[in-house]
């Protein structure tokens, strides 16, 4: 056993070191030119001037927008932590790879920059929020290139949990697989002597492995390799003490502290007005037959209150049970999709694209659209994706939140309607070959009432594209609260298929496809570990749980180190149980239906 564990972190050592480095060769290299020009900006202002023109004259010989210049000689943590991030050679043409930055300096050019309301980065993690509005858009390419005679600013450890935040990681997460490789490395050391000695030494050469002879040459490099075994558990102290916040950070920090009384004073009255009267009928049939499906609190944000789902034994409708009021769903959607949540959700709808690409193809064999309208469209990333498979169609997008109009601003949709479906029933009756809800119908108060809208704005031989979680699928009672399409307090709705195509038959809308195995997400089992997981760990403050955890830093990575090993586990499974049981019976945690409004 010990030979394979020895086998085992000797291969991953030399994989890893082997991608990083095969990333960092990735890596363009500025060369000498002039290329200085009023019609591009640097950030900083006093970017050394052979740096800006060479900057300058890459970004017009690669028809590029912006390109974030990277000093050659960052510190070995920075080069890490922005490696294992991103893949250079598939960042450019990656319209789904978020933007990233360095953090010590951007070109850009200013058409760019037009209308996106962007300022100049003040510090490292403004540097890649920069570059992510610039990559977001629509039309404009961004790339990284190395600079070789740029010096790299000194790099400020307390500052790393907050670069790590802004790029998407958790510290605590993070700092956890540092800890668990260190500990398997020691553990290999001493049960696999003296033969573990080799593994210590792979460890230590590392770095040098990763980046000797590659355009990145950092200057703490052979330091950071003979004292890795002293210096990471270092690091791991400095990161999760790092009290450093940034500007954006202390920003919403702020905004915090000024909605706590707003909070304080709506939680102090009780949260049994946000709602309604428990019901002794089921909203679509009528029936008195009701079961307990699934009772939880509000496992995202953590807002006081407990949610139960029943279902109708007859009909088989799944429905929140009392339901929200407009007041509930006020207090439990706010600072979600927007406010103090906004960058959180905006960085789960811009994952991988495959979904949207599905959900486009659906439609091709039956019709190719001239105009579609997204209605629940949010950031609009659904209509990003879907323009790649049918680049003809014009798409527009209809939500409550004020992400829709910046879609606009983005390129994503050529119109933004902010507001309820039913509000703009009449100005867009007949306008739209196809109209889509994506993961919407769950969310509504009256689901039945969205059908009637769509019914009343589709064209004659128009179609409706709905996607919806399956309350069906056998995984989502086996996880009970943790399966993540339960969703509470949000998901209001859970309709099986039968009942949906029966309501879409209903209303003239004749279902005509229908996908369930190819609309599974594969996901089960690994969002139902994260959920318990981030259930147990300590949250950083909210308006609603201002109080902050003692030793959160400590106890988040205790519960991480611990739980990343789940979490390989759970991502196996569902590779393997959860994979084979949609595939053989051809289900899923989602379904999608088509249906086409006949022509009378």
């Amino acid at each position: 056993m010990s030979w394979i564990l020895f086998g085992l972190v000797v291969a991953y050592l030399l994989l890893d070191a082997g991608k990083l480095r095969a990333r960092a060769g990735q890596l363009r290299v500025l060369r000498l030119a002039a290329g200085d020009s009023e019609d591009f900006v640097s950030y900083p202002a006093d970017l050394p001037g052979d740096v800006r023109e060479s900057a300058i004259e890459f970004v017009r010989a690669e028809d590029l927008g912006l390109v974030d210049v990277i000093p050659a000689n960052l510190s070995t943590t920075a080069a890490v932590d922005l490696l294992r991030t991103v893949e250079p050679a598939k960042y450019r043409g990656g319209r789904w790879v978020r933007g990233i930055s360095a953090g010590d300096a951007i070109v850009c050019g200013r058409k760019a920059i037009d209308k996106l309301d962007v300022k100049e980065p003040s510090d490292p993690t403004e540097f890649v929020t920069f570059a992510r509005r610039v990559k977001d858009r629509e039309g404009v390419s961004v790339d990284l290139a190395v600079a070789p005679t740029l010096k790299a600013k000194p790099y400020d450890l307390s500052t790393r949990a907050a670069r790590l935040r802004q790029l998407g990681k958790r510290p605590a997460l993070w700092t956890a697989g540092s800890v668990l490789g260190y500990l398997i490395v020691a553990g290999t050391v001493v049960w696999s002597w003296p033969w573990g000695l080799i593994a210590a030494g792979l460890y230590l050469l590392h770095p040098v492995l990763a980046f000797a002879g590659t355009p990145l040459h950092p200057k703490d490099l052979v330091v950071a390799s003979i004292l890795r075994p002293v210096y990471t558990p270092y690091l791991w102290v400095r990161t999760m003490a790092g009290r450093w916040r940034s500007a954006e950070e202390r920003a919403q920090d702020e905004n915090m502290v000024a909605l706590i009384p707003v909070y304080a004073d709506e939680i102090s009255r009780g949260t049994d007005r946000f709602f309604e009267t428990r019901r002794d009928t089921c909203p679509a049939c009528g029936a008195t037959q009701l079961e307990l499906c699934v009772t939880s609190t509000d496992l995202v944000q953590r807002k006081p209150g407990e949610f139960t789902m029943d279902r109708c034994v007859p009909c088989g409708h799944f429905f929140q049970n009392p339901r929200l009021t407009p007041a509930g769903l006020d207090f439990y959607y706010r600072d979600f999709y927007d406010g103090h949540g906004a960058g959180a959700a905006e960085a789960v709808f811009a994952g991988g694209p495959e979904p949207y690409y599905d959900r486009a193809r659906m439609v091709q064999p039956f019709t190719t659209p001239v105009r579609w309208l997204d209605v629940g469209s949010g950031h609009a990333h659904f209509c990003r994706g879907a323009k790649e498979i049918l680049p003809e169609t014009t798409f527009d997008g209809l939500d409550q939140g004020a992400a829709i109009d910046d879609a606009v601003t983005l390129g994503r949709i050529s119109r933004s309607y902010r507001g309820g479906f039913k509000e703009f029933a009449g100005e867009i009756a007949g306008q739209y070959d196809v109209v889509s809800m994506h993961h919407y119908l769950e969310h509504t108060r009256d689901p039945w009432a969205e059908l009637d809208v769509a019914a009343s704005v589709l064209p004659d031989g128009g179609y409706l594209l709905i996607e919806l979680p399956d309350p069906e699928w056998r995984l989502g009672r086996l996880f009970g609260r943790y399966w993540m399409p339960w969703f509470q307090p949000q998901h209001q709705h859970m309709m099986p298929i039968g009942n949906l195509k029966a309501a879409l038959a209903d209303r003239g809308l004749e279902p005509i496809a229908e996908e369930r195995g190819k609309a599974h997400l594969c996901n089960d089992f690994v969002l139902s570990s994260y959920l318990f997981l981030a259930n147990i760990a300590p949250r950083s403050p909210s308006p609603w749980r201002p109080a902050k955890p003692k030793l959160k830093g400590v106890r988040s990575a205790a519960v991480w180190t611990l739980g990343i090993p789940w979490l390989v586990i759970a991502g196996v499974l569902d590779k393997t149980v959860n994979q084979t049981i949609a595939n053989r019976h051809d289900r899923g945690n989602a379904y999608r239906v088509l249906a086409r409004k006949g022509v009378r």
